[in-house]
């Protein structure tokens, strides 16, 4: 038997350092590439000191562990974001290498009759491994720079159009329509969506780099994928637009309670310090004769006349503000709510990856149900 369950494991571990040492070379083009700086040079650095890192403090998750989330020079935290991405790199690295060659190790009996048809199996998922792990490691970047800057490079999307033409011309041997169909359909789709839209709203609604992603995605997976991944990704952008919408409620709850309760104490106080103040000016009228009594008697009830208007007034003026305030923070919820735009870059991302690894399963049950 060629291959041995210790080649198995040995390769494994392998293939997992490879995931985690692109992983932090994704690292980088996420940082720098929207602010365009070089990918290669100067070497990496403290975001917040800007001390160069050495390269024992640079080893994916382990140097991260060693020195528990902090800059070695100036202690300062390093985001948990840079060792979920070495991470995320490393398991779908993994698990690509585990769907394409389990059966190899595990279930394919090679005798001296189907060792040619043997080589010629690894040699396809070899070149299959090879593609579809350039794919994803192109994804990721696009997903994390959409999600935090609301862009996506030409760079990236270029790359994903061309390289999806040539590994399916020349590595898969899958000829020229293939890309070009899945490319044309997925661009013109959402180009044709994009105009709708803005003629519909009069506002941009998809950008263009969403345009050229799909375009890219279509040009790996072909036409197939691409509807895979708009419907995929659609679902998954309606279920993260919910989770947005409710995070953003919670939050502007919590705020609007906030206001109130300060504005609850702040009327509170001016209460007892009228109260105090009227309490200090009874205390005159013990020690006058009767004339000043009397007197400053009438002076205080004019006092307090005019200190009640006043302070009705301020009463009713403070919950004139506080229920404008209390309108302003409404108008900011549905302003920032409406205003905010979820990327849909991760989601269409998402579903491509999700097409490699299930596509083929998922729509035959999509398919199995349509037919009941």
């Amino acid at each position: 038997m060629l291959l041995t369950d210790n080649l198995f494991y040995f390769i494994s571990f392998f293939v997992f350092i490879f995931g985690l040492i692109i992983g932090s070379f994704l690292n980088v083009v996420i940082y720098r590439l929207p602010e365009g700086k070089s990918l290669l040079f100067p070497a990496s650095s403290c975001p917040e000191c800007g001390t160069k890192i050495k390269f024992y403090d640079n080893i994916p998750i382990v140097s991260y562990i060693i020195l528990r989330g902090k800059c070695r020079a100036c202690s300062k935290r390093i985001s948990v974001i840079y060792p979920a991405i070495e991470l995320l790199s490393a398991i779908l690295f993994y698990l690509l290498f585990i769907k394409l060659f389990y059966n190899a190790f595990f279930h394919f009996n090679i005798t001296s009759y189907n060792l040619p048809l043997f080589k010629d199996y690894l040699t396809r998922r070899l070149l299959l491994f090879m593609v579809y792990g350039f794919f994803i490691f192109v994804l990721i970047p696009i997903s994390f720079i959409d999600f935090f800057h609301r862009i996506i490079p030409d760079s990236l999307n270029i790359t994903l159009i061309i390289a999806g033409f040539l590994f399916n011309i020349f590595l898969l041997h899958k000829g020229f329509l293939f890309p070009f169909v899945g490319f044309i359909a997925g661009g013109l789709f959402f180009y044709l969506i994009a105009v709708f839209y803005e003629l519909v709203r009069k506002k941009e609604g998809l950008g263009g780099g969403d345009i050229k992603l799909i375009a890219g995605i279509g040009s790996f997976l072909g036409i197939k994928g691409v509807i895979f991944t708009v419907f995929a990704g659609s679902v998954l952008g309606l279920l993260g637009f919910i989770v947005s919408a409710l995070y953003l409620n919670i939050k502007d709850r919590k705020r609007t309670t906030s206001e109130r309760s300060n504005n609850g104490n702040l009327i509170q106080n001016d209460d007892n310090y009228d109260s105090g103040c009227t309490g200090s000016d009874n205390l005159h009228s013990d020690n006058a004769d009767y004339t000043n009594a009397l007197a400053h008697n009438i002076n205080t009830v004019n006092k307090n006349n005019n200190t009640a208007n006043i302070s009705s007034n301020n009463n009713a003026g403070s919950k004139m503000s506080s229920g404008k305030r209390e309108l302003n923070l409404n108008n900011k919820k549905d302003d920032n709510f409406a205003s905010s735009k979820i990327p849909f870059g991760p989601f269409l991302s998402m579903a491509a990856v999700l097409y490699i690894f299930y596509g083929s399963y998922l729509i035959n049950i999509y398919i199995y149900f349509i037919r009941r």
